[in-house]
């Protein structure tokens, strides 16, 4: 499983454009059916899982379990194993 720590990254823009770049980056480092996980400061990103959902689809990822860990969110996405599904 790849993880992606993204917790103390300061983007200077927008949050959520960010967000949308990083998931972008991790389909394209993972292999078919591989899994990421992306760590989050919840301050940063206070969205709810159909949001995150939302995002990890628009970057053909599946998002698999949105987990709160203290003052975090550990985003686990999957690379489809075919493409489109």
């Amino acid at each position: 499983m790849l993880i992606d720590d993204e917790r103390n990254v300061s983007c200077g823009g927008d949050p959520f454009n960010f967000l949308k770049s990083v998931l972008k980056g991790i389909y394209i480092q993972l292999d078919q059916g591989q899994d990421a996980k992306i760590l989050v400061a919840r301050e940063k990103y206070p969205y709810g899982r159909d949001i995150f959902a939302a995002l990890a689809s628009n970057a053909k990822l599946n998002l698999l379990d949105l987990v709160v860990d203290g003052d975090d969110f550990n985003i686990i996405v999957r690379k489809p194993l075919n493409p489109g599904s």
